[in-house]
Protein backbone atom coordinates (compact mmCIF):
# COMPACT_ATOMS: atom_id res chain seq x y z
CA UNK A 1 0.00 0.00 0.00
CA UNK A 2 2.94 2.63 0.90
CA UNK A 3 4.29 2.04 -2.24
CA UNK A 4 0.97 2.62 -4.32
CA UNK A 5 0.61 5.80 -2.30
CA UNK A 6 4.11 7.09 -3.30
CA UNK A 7 3.29 5.93 -7.42
CA UNK A 8 0.00 7.69 -6.75
CA UNK A 9 1.46 11.20 -5.65
CA UNK A 10 4.92 10.59 -7.71
CA UNK A 11 2.76 10.26 -10.78
CA UNK A 12 1.42 13.95 -11.35
CA UNK A 13 5.42 15.57 -9.96
CA UNK A 14 6.11 15.97 -13.67
CA UNK A 15 2.37 17.91 -14.71
CA UNK A 16 3.89 20.60 -12.11
CA UNK A 17 6.58 20.96 -12.74
CA UNK A 18 6.28 21.29 -16.55
CA UNK A 19 9.28 20.72 -18.93
CA UNK A 20 10.46 23.77 -20.81
CA UNK A 21 9.51 24.05 -23.64
CA UNK A 22 11.92 26.39 -25.14
CA UNK A 23 14.81 25.24 -26.63
CA UNK A 24 18.57 26.28 -25.35
CA UNK A 25 16.36 28.53 -22.97
CA UNK A 26 19.92 29.08 -20.68
CA UNK A 27 22.21 29.41 -23.97
CA UNK A 28 24.05 26.15 -22.79
CA UNK A 29 23.52 24.32 -26.02
CA UNK A 30 26.19 26.51 -27.97
CA UNK A 31 29.49 26.12 -26.40
CA UNK A 32 31.46 29.22 -25.71
CA UNK A 33 35.34 28.93 -23.99
CA UNK A 34 35.30 30.45 -20.52
CA UNK A 35 35.89 34.40 -20.20
CA UNK A 36 34.88 35.33 -23.81
CA UNK A 37 32.49 36.22 -26.02
CA UNK A 38 31.37 35.94 -30.10
CA UNK A 39 28.81 37.17 -31.96
CA UNK A 40 26.91 34.55 -33.88
CA UNK A 41 23.84 34.94 -36.74
CA UNK A 42 21.75 32.05 -34.91
CA UNK A 43 22.45 29.80 -31.44
CA UNK A 44 20.97 26.77 -31.12
CA UNK A 45 16.58 26.96 -31.52
CA UNK A 46 17.05 30.82 -31.98
CA UNK A 47 17.17 33.21 -34.68
CA UNK A 48 18.85 35.98 -34.61
CA UNK A 49 18.40 39.48 -35.68
CA UNK A 50 19.52 42.32 -38.02
CA UNK A 51 23.11 42.33 -36.35
CA UNK A 52 23.10 38.45 -34.38
CA UNK A 53 23.02 37.32 -31.19
CA UNK A 54 25.93 38.29 -28.91
CA UNK A 55 26.87 34.60 -26.37
CA UNK A 56 28.89 35.34 -23.30
CA UNK A 57 30.50 32.98 -20.92
CA UNK A 58 30.86 34.89 -17.84
CA UNK A 59 32.18 38.17 -18.79
CA UNK A 60 30.98 41.09 -18.03
CA UNK A 61 28.94 39.47 -15.02
CA UNK A 62 28.22 35.61 -14.51
CA UNK A 63 25.13 33.93 -15.42
CA UNK A 64 22.13 33.58 -13.99
CA UNK A 65 21.64 29.65 -14.62
CA UNK A 66 24.97 27.64 -15.88
CA UNK A 67 27.75 29.37 -17.95
CA UNK A 68 26.37 31.32 -20.70
CA UNK A 69 24.14 34.02 -21.59
CA UNK A 70 23.42 36.43 -24.35
CA UNK A 71 23.14 40.32 -25.12
CA UNK A 72 21.30 41.64 -27.72
CA UNK A 73 23.44 45.15 -28.49
CA UNK A 74 26.16 43.10 -30.55
CA UNK A 75 27.77 45.94 -33.09
CA UNK A 76 23.84 47.64 -32.18
CA UNK A 77 21.24 47.03 -31.25
CA UNK A 78 19.89 43.38 -32.47
CA UNK A 79 17.29 40.88 -31.52
CA UNK A 80 15.85 37.06 -31.48
CA UNK A 81 13.60 35.01 -31.87
CA UNK A 82 12.37 31.36 -31.19
CA UNK A 83 9.07 29.38 -32.57
CA UNK A 84 7.52 27.71 -29.50
CA UNK A 85 4.80 24.68 -29.69
CA UNK A 86 2.41 25.50 -27.70
CA UNK A 87 -1.54 23.96 -27.59
CA UNK A 88 -3.99 26.01 -28.85
CA UNK A 89 -5.76 27.92 -26.24
CA UNK A 90 -3.46 26.66 -23.32
CA UNK A 91 -2.19 29.03 -21.16
CA UNK A 92 1.21 29.34 -20.42
CA UNK A 93 3.62 30.76 -17.86
CA UNK A 94 6.92 32.58 -19.72
CA UNK A 95 9.48 33.47 -17.52
CA UNK A 96 13.51 35.26 -17.98
CA UNK A 97 16.00 36.76 -16.05
CA UNK A 98 16.89 40.57 -17.47
CA UNK A 99 20.18 41.99 -15.99
CA UNK A 100 21.36 45.45 -17.15
CA UNK A 101 25.01 45.61 -18.38
CA UNK A 102 27.76 46.90 -15.65
CA UNK A 103 29.15 50.65 -16.88
CA UNK A 104 25.38 51.43 -19.08
CA UNK A 105 22.91 53.67 -18.53
CA UNK A 106 19.49 52.38 -18.03
CA UNK A 107 18.33 53.97 -21.88
CA UNK A 108 20.68 52.14 -23.43
CA UNK A 109 20.27 48.91 -21.25
CA UNK A 110 16.71 48.56 -22.87
CA UNK A 111 14.80 45.37 -24.42
CA UNK A 112 11.15 44.51 -25.05
CA UNK A 113 9.93 40.89 -25.11
CA UNK A 114 7.03 40.38 -27.02
CA UNK A 115 4.30 36.90 -27.68
CA UNK A 116 3.61 37.22 -31.26
CA UNK A 117 1.65 40.26 -31.66
CA UNK A 118 1.72 41.17 -28.02
CA UNK A 119 4.07 43.44 -26.34
CA UNK A 120 4.54 42.36 -22.87
CA UNK A 121 6.65 44.97 -21.88
CA UNK A 122 5.70 48.35 -21.66
CA UNK A 123 7.82 50.43 -20.78
CA UNK A 124 10.62 48.03 -22.13
CA UNK A 125 12.67 46.76 -19.32
CA UNK A 126 15.61 48.56 -18.45
CA UNK A 127 17.92 49.64 -15.51
CA UNK A 128 20.85 51.78 -14.71
CA UNK A 129 23.70 48.91 -14.49
CA UNK A 130 26.27 50.39 -11.96
CA UNK A 131 30.00 50.71 -11.84
CA UNK A 132 32.18 49.28 -14.11
CA UNK A 133 33.16 45.70 -12.57
CA UNK A 134 29.83 45.35 -10.53
CA UNK A 135 28.94 42.47 -12.38
CA UNK A 136 25.31 40.68 -13.51
CA UNK A 137 22.35 42.25 -11.31
CA UNK A 138 19.93 39.44 -12.56
CA UNK A 139 15.89 39.92 -11.70
CA UNK A 140 13.27 37.62 -13.37
CA UNK A 141 10.39 38.23 -14.71
CA UNK A 142 7.29 35.59 -15.58
CA UNK A 143 4.41 36.81 -17.91
CA UNK A 144 0.99 34.81 -18.31
CA UNK A 145 0.96 34.07 -22.25
CA UNK A 146 -1.86 32.20 -24.37
CA UNK A 147 -0.73 29.28 -26.65
CA UNK A 148 -1.95 29.44 -30.42
CA UNK A 149 -0.44 25.78 -31.46
CA UNK A 150 2.92 27.70 -32.58
CA UNK A 151 4.06 30.91 -30.78
CA UNK A 152 7.03 33.62 -31.97
CA UNK A 153 8.93 34.88 -28.67
CA UNK A 154 10.92 37.54 -29.43
CA UNK A 155 13.43 39.74 -28.10
CA UNK A 156 14.29 42.97 -29.09
CA UNK A 157 16.95 45.37 -27.90
CA UNK A 158 16.95 49.37 -27.95
CA UNK A 159 18.76 52.49 -26.78
CA UNK A 160 22.06 53.88 -27.99
CA UNK A 161 23.79 51.49 -31.19
CA UNK A 162 27.23 51.33 -28.52
CA UNK A 163 27.46 47.15 -28.43
CA UNK A 164 26.44 47.33 -25.30
CA UNK A 165 23.29 46.45 -23.74
CA UNK A 166 20.85 44.37 -21.32
CA UNK A 167 21.30 40.75 -21.05
CA UNK A 168 19.19 37.31 -20.99
CA UNK A 169 19.35 34.00 -19.29
CA UNK A 170 16.92 31.26 -18.37
CA UNK A 171 14.31 31.33 -20.52
CA UNK A 172 11.22 29.64 -19.63
CA UNK A 173 7.66 28.84 -20.94
CA UNK A 174 6.12 26.44 -19.52
CA UNK A 175 1.93 25.20 -18.89
CA UNK A 176 0.12 26.49 -16.23
CA UNK A 177 -1.00 23.98 -13.69
CA UNK A 178 -4.81 23.31 -13.37
CA UNK A 179 -6.25 23.85 -10.50
CA UNK A 180 -7.53 19.89 -10.06
CA UNK A 181 -3.75 19.32 -10.72
CA UNK A 182 -3.06 20.49 -7.30
CA UNK A 183 -6.02 19.12 -5.70
CA UNK A 184 -4.65 15.02 -6.98
CA UNK A 185 -0.96 15.98 -6.24
CA UNK A 186 -2.16 16.84 -2.48
CA UNK A 187 -4.20 14.05 -2.08
CA UNK A 188 -1.28 11.72 -3.56
CA UNK A 189 0.74 13.10 -1.00
CA UNK A 190 -1.82 13.21 2.02
CA UNK A 191 -2.31 9.16 1.35
CA UNK A 192 1.56 8.75 1.38
CA UNK A 193 1.77 10.66 4.80
CA UNK A 194 -0.93 8.55 6.12
CA UNK A 195 -0.04 5.19 4.81
CA UNK A 196 3.41 6.21 6.44
CA UNK A 197 1.78 7.14 9.68
CA UNK A 198 0.01 3.87 9.58
CA UNK A 199 2.82 1.35 8.60
CA UNK A 200 4.89 2.75 11.32
CA UNK A 201 2.11 2.37 14.10
CA UNK A 202 1.74 -0.99 12.64
CA UNK A 203 5.63 -1.84 13.59
CA UNK A 204 5.09 -0.28 17.07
Amino acid sequence: MKKSAIVLALAFLPTLANANLVVNGSFESDTQAAGTWNIYDNLTGWTGGRSGIELRNNVAGAASDGVNFVELDTTKNSSMYQIVSTSADTWYTLSFDYSPREGVSAESNQIKVWWNHDLLTSPPLKGDGGPLGSGNSWASYSFKVLGTGSDKLLFDALGANDSYGGSLDNVNVSAVPEPETYGMMLAGLGLMGFMARRRKNNQV
